[in-house]
């Protein structure tokens, strides 16, 4: 009886992990920002939850002695637009946030295999292609 259970447990929680997945949900992924001969790419990319909201997250992409790394730089949650990613030289990554929201869970750096990152904030102007988001579908 304890080994049925167990068996219906872990198929109940197979079962709800795998109805979570993000490709049931629209999302869409900027254009790389990438700099010359840099170790490191960025991108943002917006999943619309629907009744969760659209969450929109900037991530970098990292390849260092031929292992790929990378991981968060910022996210938000219910923003309408895009975020601006441009890198300032090989380890300082711009990153444009809309003026009307709080920058609470952001990393000012981040280290991949001794390689440092360095992350600049700033407010994303209207006239920038990221303000109109990408547009999840």
């Amino acid at each position: 009886m304890n080994h049925q259970f167990r068996i219906i447990a872990v198929s109940l929680i197979a079962a709800s992990l795998s109805s979570c997945s993000i490709e049931k949900f629209p999302t869409c992924r900027s254009e790389r920002a990438i700099y010359p001969d840099g170790k490191c790419s960025a991108y943002y990319y917006q999943t619309d939850y629907h009744s969760g909201g659209k969450t929109t997250q900037a991530m970098v992409d990292c390849t260092i002695d031929g292992q790929r790394l990378g991981g968060n730089v910022v996210a938000f949650h219910h923003l309408k637009s895009g975020i601006g990613l441009r890198w300032i030289d090989a380890n300082t990554l711009e990153v444009a946030v809309p003026s009307d929201v709080e920058i609470n869970d952001s990393r000012p750096s981040s280290t991949y295999l001794g390689h440092q990152l360095q992350y600049r904030y700033r407010y994303l102007q209207p006239n920038e292609p990221a303000a109109l988001g990408c547009n999840p579908k």
